[in-house]
């Protein structure tokens, strides 16, 4: 689709390439007859496209290219951005220079135990052997750390391996979909919140969820994402940036109205921001007044950079609904998809993060009853303080986990990518300019690894947790911004995976409160006080 009908295409089976299931190196089979790889490179088989198209499944997948065959599946599941680089041969992107100079360069060079044999009848040679000096090329988002991970053990790794077979099985085949239409379908997130991965892992037991109170869950749930190449869906935003003020600062019968909708998997978002008030929060211009018969407010005002607004089905605003009180008279309550009054008056195109909509909310005289309240009324600046901890880490565990991959993307490509008579990775200054990198993503990941230990143990201190923030997304951004240049020129095309990293990262030292303010936070800690409290300005 999209392609113009004098570019040749490599055959794949299947048509839509499905990303599999990690598998190690296997006996391949061909009909009622088993060959090593060793066999195979020994002895070039001929191979029916009837035999090929048999491999078709979820853990089982080969390619026709220029009359070879390749078994890519571990290709697909370990080879970092395995997945795009194919599609991208025969995508928008590819032209006729691209295919006749770079058709076959990825396999031979990344998958090199992938060809099984030639098309029978083809007349086709085996494919060129390896650049001189090439290296391993199954490093992963653990093997690129000097040190081990502690941090969780067998139920979290169990736990782990579902998650990435959920998301491999049910996210990856829609992900581009998703991007094109720049949200994730509402369908989703209630199946994946049905499989226990959104809202509910969270959501008490007595109310219908899994009760899980160790943060590290939801961490995980951080890390795949940016493992399996799809940050951009914004799932940590409902469990760790939403959920909290539905099942901690609710009263008891404010979470039995709610619980019910939330345990289904509705998409949930919070409107904090304003287009005159970004991370000023004391100061909002949204105002709720008294409704003429007393049950609950006439809700007027703007929201800005709304994550999901366009798809949500709760909306946790915060509102002024006491304007002398200052921070003491901002209160939280919840709007709901429908209200009237109440839009998405505009989404907003972005540099990344496609997949997650960002929306601009409007609320002309909003009727929303008593019954909608967070908590209590005035607490919503002190809800906001106390759960924005929570918010900040789990941008940070993003972050720190999009950076180990880049450094596994760029890792991988270097140890394959030809050059100068033989790999990149053999150039010295690639060596340290990587070897520098791990040392900063290690140190990164030491320290968002003791925050999440700190706030499974519910100790985590919100300058610790601005501290991680800046930190890790200040690291990833360098990191991808780095391992991107490594690349050259594929690493800039807008399919690349590096470059996906790269594009949705950037954002990450903006929202969640900008950088800037998280430092203030962490300077408190050292006694001092912001200027801008005693400046003119």
């Amino acid at each position: 689709q999209g392609i113009h009908p004098s570019i040749r295409l490599p055959i794949l089976y299947p048509p839509l390439l499905t990303p599999l299931e990690t598998m190690g190196a296997s006996s391949i089979h061909l009909g009622e007859h088993k060959r090593t790889n060793d066999q195979v490179r020994q002895s070039v088989c001929e191979i029916t496209l009837e035999e090929v198209s048999h491999h078709r499944s979820t853990d089982d997948c080969w390619i026709v290219v220029n009359g070879r065959v390749y078994d890519i599946t571990r290709f697909l599941a370990e080879h970092p951005g395995g997945r795009g680089i194919l599609m991208l041969h025969g995508g928008r992107d590819c032209t006729n220079e691209f295919l006749d100079v770079h058709s076959e360069d990825y396999l031979p060079a990344f998958a090199p135990d992938a060809f099984v044999g030639i098309v029978a009848g083809s007349g086709a040679s085996p494919p060129p052997k390896r650049p001189p000096g090439a290296g391993p090329v199954y490093f992963d988002s653990e093997s690129v750390l000097a040190l081990k991970r502690d941090i969780y053990n067998e139920k979290h790794e169990a736990f782990r391996s579902q998650l990435r077979s959920f998301f491999r099985k049910r996210l990856w085949p829609q992900y581009t979909k998703f991007e094109t239409k720049g949200t994730v379908d509402p369908s989703f997130y209630a199946e994946m919140a049905q499989a226990g991965f959104y809202l509910r892992l969270n959501i008490p037991e007595s109310f219908g969820g899994l009760g899980l109170e160790d943060w590290r869950y939801n961490a995980i749930v951080c890390e795949e994402l940016e493992n399996q190449d799809c940050g951009s869906v914004f799932a940590n935003l409902g469990n760790d940036m939403v959920l909290s003020y539905f099942t901690e600062s609710c009263h008891e019968d404010q979470r039995a109205l709610w619980m019910p909708r939330l345990n289904r998997g509705a998409v949930i978002a919070v409107a904090m921001s304003e287009p005159e008030v970004g991370s000023d929060l004391g100061h909002l211009a949204c105002q709720a007044k008294p409704a003429p018969d007393g049950d609950g407010w006439v809700v007027n005002g703007r929201k800005m950079w709304i994550s999901s607004g366009a798809i949500a089905e709760l909306v946790v605003v915060s509102c002024v609904t006491n304007p002398s009180a200052g921070s003491k008279g901002i209160s939280l309550v919840v709007v709901e998809a429908g209200m009237e009054g109440f839009s998405c008056a505009k989404r907003f195109g972005k540099l990344g993060k496609h997949a997650s909509d960002t929306c601009l909310l409007t609320l002309n005289s909003v009727r929303v009853p008593r019954r909608n309240l967070i908590g209590d009324e005035g607490m919503g600046f002190i809800y906001m303080m106390k759960h924005l901890p929570k918010e900040r880490l789990s941008i940070a565990v993003g972050s720190a986990a999009a950076a180990r991959r880049a450094l596994t993307l760029a890792t991988n490509y270097v140890h394959g990518r030809a050059a100068f008579g033989g790999v990149l990775g053999n150039l010295q200054s690639v060596q340290m300019k990587l070897a520098g990198l791990r040392t900063e993503v290690q140190s990164c990941t030491c320290f968002v690894d003791r925050c999440i230990s700190d706030l499974a143990a519910g100790s985590l201190s919100a300058e610790a947790a601005s501290m991680a923030k800046c930190l890790a997304t200040e690291c990833c951004f360098h990191v991808a911004d780095s391992c991107l240049q490594l690349f050259g020129g594929y690493g800039y095309l807008k399919n690349s995976p590096i470059g996906k990293i790269w594009a949705d990262q950037r954002v990450t030292r903006i929202y969640g409160g900008s950088n800037e303010v998280q430092l203030e936070i962490a300077a408190r800690g050292l006694g001092f006080q912001p200027q801008r409290f005693r400046s003119k300005l």
